[in-house]
């Protein structure tokens, strides 16, 4: 019995599934989902645990060959879901048990005597860990709570609200100039980011994605991203920090001319976070601030 054909089915299948779920909806919106599955699955395969320790029935080489296939299914799933890109501790932690697992399984099916006994009490070992790491990740990822409960019309993907490039403010097309430059950006430009509530490091630099309409700014020093794009000749600027950013915008149509201008008329320059400004009530708690009575501080 081959395990890497094993292995093979179960990554195929991972792959299947997450086309499935992403093409539905997004892959930001399908992560959480894959990673519940992958879980799920992992705790299936841990049966093949019973086989060898308590239950006596049914052929051990079918079992293995079932733990390999569900086991490489459910890793794969949880390797998609990271993107290949975590952002916190529990999420490395998650993604190098996963991988170790993985590893400790195929040496298991490839090594005899000695070798396979010690790779296997790893496994062994390993597998539980990871399915509690997994646990920790989502509840740490999930526990929304403190800051903004996700009831009613709230209840929906963490990739609603987070996205990859938050619009922050918007700029005058004179600064395209200063960044076609490139380089360590200029002082006019760092100057009219911080005009807008961002503030930039000496060192932030500043490189080309798509000349003439996209490029990114990199403020290694704040450990912050941004990304100015052209259109409709005016500059916009977008965080560029999966999680870490989140704007109401994309249920809260308010990506217009006229919405920037009017919020820029009273001098507000950054206005994707819209709990700093306006104030809400949800299940008789309130959130964000009111700092002005503009009358539109309802959603």
């Amino acid at each position: 019995m081959n395990p890497f054909f094993q292995i093979a089915q179960g990554v195929v299948g991972a792959i299947l599934i997450s086309l499935f779920f992403i093409l539905r909806s997004s892959f930001g919106e399908a992560r959480h989902t894959l990673s519940i599955i992958g879980a799920i699955i992992l705790l299936v395969a841990s049966g093949y645990i019973l086989r060898t320790r308590l239950i006596r029935w049914g052929n051990r080489q079918v079992w293995l060959k079932y733990h390999q296939r569900l086991a490489s299914l459910g890793l794969a799933l949880v390797l998609i879901h990271s993107a290949a890109q975590p952002l916190v501790w529990h999420s490395w932690l998650a993604f190098i048990l996963a991988l170790l697992n993985l590893g400790t399984g195929v040496g298991v099916s490839l090594t005899a005597q000695r070798t396979r006994r010690i790779l296997l009490r790893c496994h062994l070992v390993l597998a539980p860990i990871l399915l509690l790491t997994v646990v920790l990740h989502g509840r740490e990822k999930l526990d929304h709570e403190e800051f903004f409960p996700l009831t009613e019309v709230h209840n929906i993907p963490c990739a609603k609200c987070h996205t990859s490039e938050a619009l922050l403010f918007s700029i005058d097309p004179y600064f395209e100039t200063d960044l076609d430059s490139g380089g360590v950006i200029s002082e006019n430009l760092q100057w009219e980011f911080g005009l807008h509530g961002t503030s930039l490091s000496r060192e932030t630099t500043i490189s080309t994605k798509e000349k003439g309409n996209r490029w990114l700014v990199i403020d290694s020093k704040n450990e912050e991203e941004y990304t100015v794009e052209k259109a409709d000749e005016r500059l916009t600027v977008h965080a560029d920090a999966v999680y870490e950013a989140y704007t109401c915008l994309t249920c809260h149509v308010h990506n217009t001319p006229e919405i920037q201008e009017a919020h820029e008329s009273h001098g507000v320059k950054s206005y994707n976070a819209c709990l700093e400004c306006h104030q809400t009530v949800l299940n008789g708690i309130k959130y964000g601030n009111r700092k002005a009575n503009w009358g539109y501080n309802v959603w």
